[in-house]
């Protein structure tokens, strides 16, 4: 164990998201919580984006650093509940952070698109495949990140 680890709570750091094949990876990692009185009202994390090629000159990769509070875990949870019913959506879409964009191309492929409005000004947009236990997966993650917030 690190000192860095020794710092940091159990279960740190984990992922809310990630939308990953073909190469193409989004995925939102959650690195730091931010207690008041006594419980957890926001994380600190990273939105990594790894798409494309980078070798033939038409690929991405950056990181967005992110803040989630409570009410964005309720909303990423109605984003997957909504996807699972077969609909586009989006996160945290005209708010002060940034935007993730979801939606259906085909039965198994989702196209993600990452909206950062307050930074570089930027949309990056990715197709990755999807299946059941992208599903499970998914919703286990969301749990993993909820139980960070009730901590006390």
């Amino acid at each position: 164990m690190t000192s860095q680890d020794a710092g940091r709570p159990a279960g740190l750091p984990c992922e809310l998201f990630r939308f990953e094949g073909d190469g193409n990876v989004v995925a939102l990692r959650i690195d730091s919580l931010a207690p008041q009185d006594g419980r957890v009202i926001q994380a600190g994390g990273t939105i990594e984006i790894d798409c494309g090629d980078q070798s033939a000159g038409n690929g991405v990769r950056g990181a967005l650093a992110t803040l989630v509070g409570d009410d964005d875990l309720d909303a990423w949870r109605e984003v997957l509940d909504a996807l699972d019913l077969g609909h586009d959506v989006a996160w945290r879409e005209d708010q002060r952070a940034t935007e993730v964009h979801v939606r259906w191309e085909h039965d198994d492929m989702l196209v993600v698109t990452v909206r950062d409005r307050m930074g570089l000004l930027t949309d990056v947009t990715t197709a990755v495949p999807v299946s059941d236990e992208w599903f499970d997966e998914a919703y286990a993650r969301l749990e993993q990140v909820y139980e960070l917030f009730e901590r006390r």
